[in-house]
């Protein structure tokens, strides 16, 4: 071999949005073909191919709305594993030969799951506050009857497109509720006013489609979804509950707490995730500007934090920086710790089952409380 590199695949450089996604899987066995994933970026149609390198053609293999993931290929080629949804269900595994003729189903994985409703789901197109395009996955109320409008929870962290199997959804969904994930146009520097344009737009959609009643929507996130989560309730009040799980509230003392101390929390802001854009010292303000216990004067929204103690990424000490702050300003918080808990807070089947009751708990308190009737 001598190294030497070749472009086998061009796609439209001028409309690189509208561009599929796509992404490498495997070599072909004898090393003439990449077999790839494919998915439209502004609809459902996903499934794989197959990149024949001479030709620098693409032969599509299987496509359609349904969900693919985890494809393998036997060492001599003469089969191929991979895992399918319908977008609503869990995955199963199936098997098949390289041209997809005929797959065959080789789990069934969640028997008990047959005779369940689960939430029908559907990705939405719709603009953030400065016109861009985004979209969201919803999925339906249980028994969801046009034109009835439904308390709506809003699951946030960046950006969502593909639907699948979601628990929790599903959970909130046969409890009478409509759920979202919507996506956001993050920017380095103004994550927090990014949030504020994206989430908003997508409630203001919901309420558009007749979906969402807009007197009972609630948030919540976990980790960076749960710093966003408090940071929108500094900044509006249209949401009448929210739920931050192991999300930080403070930038200034998140900076240099953690045992991952150099690894997460100086990284996440510099150069990543938390999109600040530099360090303390180079932009304060940002820091400032994007710790939520700072402006908890400014919240009106009922809160629920829930931490676990042995929490590596995000302390517990950050929700108990704004549970404290809260309780002085006579705001209405809640804080439940999990002892044992790690950054996703429940350990073992019980806590787990606790946790989301308690998520459930928290809306059906404040956006299916019944409404004080006015007299006259």
């Amino acid at each position: 071999a001598d190294a030497k590199r070749e472009q086998v695949l061009t796609l439209d450089e001028e409309n690189e949005e509208k561009n599929p996604r796509l992404q490498p899987l495997a070599w072909s066995p004898d090393g003439t073909s990449i077999y790839l994933s494919v998915s439209e970026r502004d609809r459902w149609e996903r499934g794989f191919e197959r990149l024949v390198i001479a030709t620098k053609t693409r032969t599509p293999l299987i496509k359609d709305q349904r969900l693919y993931s985890g494809f393998r290929v036997s060492r001599d080629g003469s089969t191929v594993l991979f895992a399918m949804s319908d977008g609503d269900r869990p995955n199963e595994l199936y098997a098949t030969s390289p041209d997809f003729k005929s797959p065959r189903k080789l789990t069934d994985t969640n028997p008990w799951l047959a005779g369940k409703a689960l939430p029908r789901s559907e990705l939405v197109p719709y603009r953030d506050v400065d016109g861009k395009e985004l979209y969201g996955v919803l999925r339906y109320p249980a028994g969801y009857v046009k034109g009835q409008k439904y308390p709506t929870v809003f699951e946030i962290y960046e950006t969502f497109f593909d639907n699948g199997f979601n628990a929790r959804a599903a959970f909130l969904a046969n409890n009478g509720y409509a759920v979202f994930h919507p996506s956001v146009n993050l920017v380095v520097g103004r994550p927090g006013e990014a949030w504020v344009k994206g989430v908003t737009a997508a409630a203001n959609k919901l309420i558009e489609m007749g979906v969402a009643d807009p007197d009972r929507l609630g948030w919540h996130g976990p980790s960076y979804g749960g710093y966003a989560t408090v940071l929108l309730i500094t900044q509006t009040d249209r949401f009448k509950a929210a739920i931050n799980v192991s999300g930080k509230v403070d930038m200034v003392s998140f900076y240099t707490d953690s045992p991952r101390l150099g690894v997460r929390n100086i990284h996440a802001p510099e150069r990543s995730q938390d999109r600040i854009g530099g360090t303390l010292w180079e932009y304060p303000e940002r820091y400032l500007e994007h710790s939520a216990v700072l402006r908890a004067d400014r919240i009106k929204t009922p809160l629920l934090c829930i931490t676990g103690d042995q929490d590596p990424n995000v302390p517990a000490s950050q929700s108990r920086e704004i549970y404290y702050a809260l309780r002085r300003l006579g705001k209405e918080v809640e804080w439940v710790r999990y002892v044992n808990g790690a950054h996703r807070p429940p350990r073992g089947v019980d806590e787990s089952i606790d946790f989301e009751k308690r998520i459930l708990a928290w809306y059906d308190k404040y956006l299916k409380a019944e409404k004080k009737k006015t007299t006259t």
